[in-house]
């Protein structure tokens, strides 16, 4: 039987209490790709062309990052944690990015 990696996922509610839940690979990707989305759209207010062009990649791998076709690579997880905690870097991405 084979057996699949659970990763540990511990998310915040709005309340501040902690919420553990296991994933496996899929499903981590799947919470990824959402995350990305909600980063984007909810708290960055961009279109996916405009983030695209902000963290350098083309508008269909963003596009396969955000439905969980491919999964995100790590830097430009990072970078997006930057843009958001930041504004001074995000202005500077997006400026960049014109």
């Amino acid at each position: 039987m084979k057996t699949t990696e659970k990763f540990r996922i511990t998310r915040l509610s709005a309340q501040g209490k902690r919420r553990v839940s296991w994933m496996d690979e899929r499903q981590l990707e799947k919470f990824r790709a959402k995350r990305l989305q909600a980063i984007r759209h909810d708290e960055l207010g961009l279109t996916q062309k405009v983030l695209a062009e902000a963290v350098g990649a083309n508008l269909r791998t963003l596009q396969d990052w955000e439905t969980g076709r491919s999964p995100m690579p790590k830097p430009v997880e990072k970078l997006l944690d930057l843009m958001r905690e930041m504004p001074s870097v995000r202005k500077r991405l997006l400026a960049a990015a014109h």
